[in-house]
């Protein structure tokens, strides 16, 4: 396998002749990826050329293309012109096939997709460059990521903006806006490897997303979005919000083992954020800060591992962002790889990855494609301790390792006395509320709800027998029951607003029920006892002995607390499992 590479200039079509003439044994596959500077209009007409050359002299090739920024060209990434390079691939049984979205109204036909890869022998990768809106990728990724484990799933989204939008094309078709071109890579001796590389440094407390919509993140923390660049960092609402936040990006926390990066690309007048992608509200994020030290720690540990797989040829899709983010420096990272191995791609506006099963849309991150066809011949061995040298930490990197290091200290700080706190106010058999805890809570809700002139109920009730229980089955039975009835009922509890639920002591419960009717509240006690008599498994019925009062004013919460228990022991003493109530 190898790699030509070459820019459009005055010698471009003697440069393609003369591949032809060395590789025209290999025209059926041979790959042509070509990118297109995004913001330069003239090229355009350029293209045309390209791909007239192109079908000239590898008529039976495959091309596809793109709308770009930071097209590598011999280990550099370069913005000036037209890319072209070749992936020569020398065994017989390497088979690249290219498809286009084009034929349908929609971004892609995702059945036609999943039935053309199940008759694919030997499919090793399926790469993507697009154009199409978010959403139907998002949507279609999910349908992918059916397709099994062992093909690799990558690609890249077109660079474009408001002036110039984003393309794709393949072969001799049309410009394809929307659209999205997909490269099958099949081999009996062809081998792939993607990675990707982060190194962002999460700083401060995780936020919740309680607002978002599509790309808009309206709230963090029920606070306008925009709060945490403002009070935290002193960005403004200016022409300068998109560079500044850029060192700034979100880690998003989806779930329990997804995390992404986003970055923020304006502020809508309501203080709402317009982020890269899809943010799902109820995620958590945190911001992070793009430390030099660790962005290349994280890039040095996976080159170390594309240099064992021993590549002939990696494929490159670095982030826009990411490439502005280093300021000049925006080879630091390419070169490590382009010094030993051959390289190509570009700076793409998100980087599409399949990674632990769920094929994501990557931002402020380089992926990589590392390419071999047979056994490797000899891994690549540096010294990676030189690659984080090349990387000059300043002052705010500095003081950002600082800041969150007391950040994390701090959290875990947090961590333990919110753990202390759960211990004083939860009950540790059941782990609802223990008595001390819930107490409190009768007194303040008492106190608000009487101001408010809103009612309030209590429902105290003891499990009938229970020593019984514990001298005929042994206490881990009778501990089995309480906590059993406390998470039946906390469960059916936590469907009444303003309600609260806790351990008393013993087998003895209480309950708070705010702003109900007293039919209300008897028919929520009829339900207790029911529950506690039909969902508590015991080789005998478990009942529970209930008493009911409402608070009055006049009373105080300490007479209703004597009051409820004094009617609770009524319905014991009248041959138990009943309700006794005073309304």
């Amino acid at each position: 396998m190898k790699l030509l590479e070459t820019s459009f200039d005055t010698n471009f079509s003697q440069t393609i002749h003369e591949w032809a003439g060395e590789f025209a044994s290999y025209s059926r596959s041979v790959l042509f990826h070509v990118y297109v500077p995004f913001d330069k209009p003239e090229e355009l007409e350029n293209l045309k050329y390209v791909r007239k050359i192109l079908k000239e002299e590898f008529p039976t090739s495959q091309v596809i293309g793109c709308s770009a920024a930071g097209m590598i060209l011999d280990g550099q990434i370069q913005n000036d012109a037209i890319v072209v390079s070749a992936m020569i691939f020398e065994d017989s049984s390497t088979t690249v096939i290219v498809r286009t979205s084009y034929e349908g109204e929609g971004s892609l036909d995702v059945q036609k997709l999943l039935d053309f890869v199940t008759g694919f022998p030997d499919l090793k990768g399926i790469e993507a460059l697009t154009a199409a809106p978010y959403q139907p990728l998002l949507d279609t990724g999910s349908v992918i990521d059916t397709i099994p484990e062992n093909v690799e799933i990558f690609g890249a989204i077109a660079v474009g903006d408001d002036e110039h939008p984003s393309f794709v094309f393949a072969g001799d078709q049309e410009l394809g806006y929307g659209r999205t071109a997909i490269i099958f890579y099949a081999g009996k001796n062809l081998h792939l490897l993607t990675s990707r590389m982060f190194g962002w440094n999460p700083i401060g407390y995780p936020l919740s997303v309680t607002k978002a919509r599509d790309d808009v993140v309206y709230e963090l923390d029920n606070k306008p979005a925009y709060e945490v660049y403002h009070h935290y960092l002193h960005i403004k609402k200016d022409n300068n919000f998109f560079y500044d936040a850029l060192e700034f990006p979100w880690e998003v926390q989806a779930d329990e083992n997804t995390y992404y990066i986003r970055h923020a690309k304006s502020v809508n007048p309501d203080g709402s954020i317009v982020m890269s992608s899809n943010i799902p509200q109820g995620s958590k994020i945190r911001l992070t800060f793009g430390d030099p030290r660790r962005i290349m720690k994280h890039t040095r540990q996976t080159i170390s591992e594309i240099f064992e797989f021993g590549p002939q040829v990696v494929n490159i899709f670095n982030c826009f962002g990411r490439m502005l983010f280093w300021k000049g420096k925006e080879n630091i990272e390419i070169q490590e790889m382009s010094e030993y191995l051959q390289t190509t791609g570009f700076s793409a506006l998100g980087e599409i990855m399949r990674y632990k099963g769920n094929t994501l849309l990557n931002n402020l991150s380089i992926v990589t494609i590392a390419m071999r066809e047979g056994t490797k011949v000899q891994s690549v061995t540096v010294n990676p301790d030189d690659l984080e040298g090349k990387a000059n930490i300043p002052v705010t990197a500095r003081l950002a390792i600082f800041i969150n290091t007391i950040t994390e200290e701090l959290m875990q700080k947090n961590d333990q006395l919110n753990k202390m706190l759960y211990k004083a106010s939860h009950d540790a058999l059941t782990g609802i509320l223990n008595r001390g805890a819930i107490e409190r809570a009768i007194f303040e809700k008492c106190e608000q709800n009487e101001a408010s002139e809103a009612s309030s109920h209590l429902i105290m009730f003891d499990v009938d027998d229970f020593k019984q229980i514990n001298d005929t089955c042994g206490h881990a039975a009778g501990d089995k029951i309480l906590k059993d009835i406390a998470t039946v009922i906390n469960d059916y509890i936590d469907t009444i607003p303003g309600s609260i639920f806790g351990r008393w002591g013993g087998e003895e419960f209480m309950i708070f029920i705010c702003s109900k009717s007293d039919d209300q509240v008897k028919d929520i006690a009829e339900n207790i006892f029911n529950k506690i008599k039909n969902e508590i498994p015991h080789e005998k019925e478990v009942t529970v002995s209930i008493g009911v009062t409402r608070y009055r004013p006049d009373d105080g919460v300490i007479q209703t607390l004597e009051r409820v228990d004094e009617l609770m022991y009524r319905s014991k003493s009248n041959g138990k499992a009943q309700i006794t109530c005073d309304f």
